[in-house]
């Protein structure tokens, strides 16, 4: 396996934390359950994208890129993250594509792209495809005119980025002590790249456990599709004799709500108990809805409350700042006068 000789930067500080969440484990009957702490990377707000990033980063830089363009939601934590890794390596572009809702706001994720100085390009209601065939027009018409364009597809789901997971699952193995060594790995899924990289991880360092994606874009068929093949090209890259088929990986899409990138009643509940149990800060988009299933998986008693759960915390909590009116109705607010008028 050649995995630690892939060209790769460093864009944040790890290992990141191994959190005990004994109290959210009561509220679900679980025996134990981790929080590994992927909110806690260094990079511009921090979230899970650093580590596929570290790879993509340096294939740009190799290739002496000197722009990045990639696409995502208004509130894309992959969208900020690769702003700020941009920004980090020294690259001076970074074109956004962002397809979605109107705004009228610059809020959460988004406004932290403005403040990393990205180049928003606005699509209202674009699909993934029409993001993507516009980023692909746009590379086209930079290299006409000289520049050197890295292209990263959303969420970074390739298998070189999935890479980043695969390094993870190896962090993750060596933090466990031995009798947590099978565990559940449950983990939001969106452009499955993230989930790719766990459930090679997984197998390759981690052969006892069992990784479940938790869907908040899509349904299972589809990022078991998108999973296998990356997980498939990572295991290329490393020179790894595995394979994946769809079949073989586990995606629940019953906790996505009306759709991606709008908040669940399910969710919204899920970041509630989290916060309010753990301090836990989870956002509407990724990590709420996969928290969600967590939570109605075990109280549906389909998780073996023995097992160790490992709930890995992709981030977002910036997102979660663009979402102020899901959770208005709860502020328990009053004005108290000063003493003395």
């Amino acid at each position: 396996m050649n995995l630690d000789n892939i060209p790769r930067v460093s864009l944040t500080h790890l290992p990141t934390p191994l959190d005990e969440a004994p109290r959210l484990a009561a509220k679900l009957g679980l025996r134990r359950l981790l929080i590994k702490r992927d909110d806690c990377t260094t990079l511009a707000g921090g979230g899970n994208k650093a580590r596929k990033l570290e790879y993509l980063m340096a294939d740009a830089l190799a290739k002496d890129c000197d722009v990045v363009l990639t696409d995502g939601g208004p509130q894309s934590n992959h969208a900020r993250m690769t702003a700020g890794a941009a920004r980090k390596v020294g690259i001076d572009r970074c074109m956004l594509f962002l397809g979605g809702p109107r705004f009228d706001r610059f809020y959460g994720n988004l406004l932290l792209d403005v403040v990393m100085g990205a180049e928003i390009r606005f699509m209202e209601d674009a699909t993934v495809k029409q993001m993507e065939d516009a980023m692909a027009d746009e590379a086209a018409a930079l290299k006409r005119r000289g520049s050197r364009p890295y292209v990263i597809p959303i969420g970074g789901s390739t298998p070189l980025g999935a890479l980043g997971y695969v390094q993870g699952m190896r962090e993750l193995a060596g933090q466990l002590c031995d009798e947590d060594k099978a565990p559940l790995i449950v983990v939001a899924a969106g452009s499955a790249g993230t989930f790719a990289g766990c459930a090679l991880g997984a197998r390759l360092f981690l052969p006892g456990a069992e990784v479940l994606g938790i869907s908040v874009a899509a349904k299972s068929k589809t990022l078991r599709e998108i999973a296998a093949a990356d997980a498939n090209g990572s295991a290329s890259l490393i020179g790894v004799d595995t394979r994946f088929d769809a079949d073989d990986l586990n995606v629940n899409d019953e906790y996505y709500g009306e759709r991606y990138g709008v908040p669940s009643e399910a969710g919204n509940r899920a970041i509630l108990m989290a916060a309010q149990t753990e301090a836990l800060i989870l956002d509407p988009v990724y990590t709420g809805k996969a928290m969600s299933g967590l939570i109605g998986l075990a109280q549906a008693g389909q998780v073996d409350v023995d097992r160790t759960v490992v709930f890995i915390h992709t981030g977002g909590a910036p997102g979660l700042m663009a979402f102020e009116d899901q959770f208005r109705n709860l502020a328990k607010f009053q004005t108290v006068e000063p003493r003395g008028r």
